[in-house]
């Protein structure tokens, strides 16, 4: 039997940020830097597998990097499902302060090295666009691609939820007498 396939805005999906790094634990701007999970991060993926239970998953979509991309193959191995690459969802390049303490970068850099919002914003969105994988489908990326999709569909940029390394929560569009999208944290 078919399955659905995706439609961003219109299917709902679920979105699970990357597992801790040491990056994550010590306050350091990741950005497009390709760090790797720790011990916790690791077991956050696996939590994170859990929370999915009775979900008949079809696909996970996820940033190549290493931090997003070890989360999206345990899930895929615990699961069972293809996980595919997706580049548009990597993290903001940050340029000059990836690798400092997340209190020395701005909030808004002027910097011609760093991605600007508005071009990181045009790539989540395309990116995410482009997924067409079957349904339901998760998401593996990053707390900035989480706070773009967030600002998108209208629920603001830092919505109530606060995302923390390995959680997973599900995005629905609206339906029905619902007019705005709904945003629940799962498991």
């Amino acid at each position: 039997m078919e399955q659905p396939g995706f439609a961003f805005g219109v299917t709902p999906f679920y979105f699970l940020r990357h597992g801790e790094t040491r990056e994550t634990e010590r306050g350091i701007v990741q950005g497009q830097n390709d760090t790797r999970l720790i011990a916790k991060g690791r077991q956050s993926a696996v939590t994170a597998a859990g929370a999915l239970d009775g979900l008949l998953l079809r696909s996970i979509h996820a940033s190549p990097l290493k931090r997003a991309w070890e989360t999206a193959s345990i899930l895929s191995i615990l699961r069972g499902v293809p996980v595919f690459p997706v580049p548009g969802l990597m993290e903001r390049n940050w340029g000059p302060y990836q690798g400092l303490h997340k209190n020395l970068r701005p909030s808004d850099p002027s910097a011609e090295s760093v991605e600007s919002r508005e071009a990181f914003a045009r790539r989540v969105i395309a990116a995410m666009r482009a997924i067409t994988g079957p349904s339901p489908l998760v998401v593996v990326a990053h707390s900035g691609v989480f706070r773009v999709l967030c600002g998108h569909i209208g629920l603001s940029e830092r919505p109530a939820v606060t995302l923390s390394s390995g959680m997973v929560l599900r995005f629905e569009p609206p339906q029905g007498e619902r007019s705005g999208w709904h945003l629940s944290v799962v498991g």
